[in-house]
């Protein structure tokens, strides 16, 4: 490391331990998970009674989407909460299909995938799938006889019809 001019700070390193705890991750040989206190805690959330809390619970979920197939299709129902909104303090009334969705939500992260690391030697493998409403990804690699999930990937296709009446108005 000096070779380099690297210095490090020997008390913020781990050496040798079989998985590190990392920006909300734990870390290991075999690949990285979230954190089991952070899934428990949104595992927790309480059904959002306002924009602001559902803001805040679609962004603790979304700190962890890449290890969750699906992700935009699920979280499809809660978006249109958010229509008409312009204070975060207002107020929202969470059923049927949206509370489906929102419990989706927590049960999809609570059975989060463990990601393997990159290894450039390996074969890798990208599926692919695509709706009316989102497409979605996975890319694999495979090792030891076995495909293992690399990350998934999720997004909300928005309608053409949506924008112009949205972009027209605010012009």
């Amino acid at each position: 490391m000096r070779e380099y001019g690297m210095l490090i700070n020997t008390s913020k390193c781990v050496f040798g331990a079989g998985n590190v705890t990392f920006l909300g991750y734990r870390i290991s040989a075999k690949g990285t998970k979230p954190l089991e206190q952070k899934v428990e805690s949104i595992k927790n959330f309480p059904i959002p009674k306002t924009v602001k809390k559902l803001r805040r619970f679609l962004e603790m979920i979304n700190f962890y989407r890449r290890f969750m197939p699906d992700t935009a299709r699920i979280q499809a129902p809660l978006n249109p909460l958010f229509t008409g909104s312009i204070k975060n303090s207002h107020s929202i009334n969470i059923i049927e299909e949206a509370l489906k969705a929102f419990n989706t939500c927590k049960d999809s992260l609570c059975h989060a995938s463990l990601l393997a690391h990159s290894d450039y030697d390996a074969k890798l493998r990208l599926i692919t799938n695509g709706s009316d409403t989102s497409l979605g990804a996975v890319l694999q690699r495979y090792k030891d006889g076995a495909w293992e999930f690399l990350t998934f990937y999720s997004h909300k296709l928005v309608r053409y019809s949506e924008i112009i009446p949205h972009t027209i108005a605010n012009s």
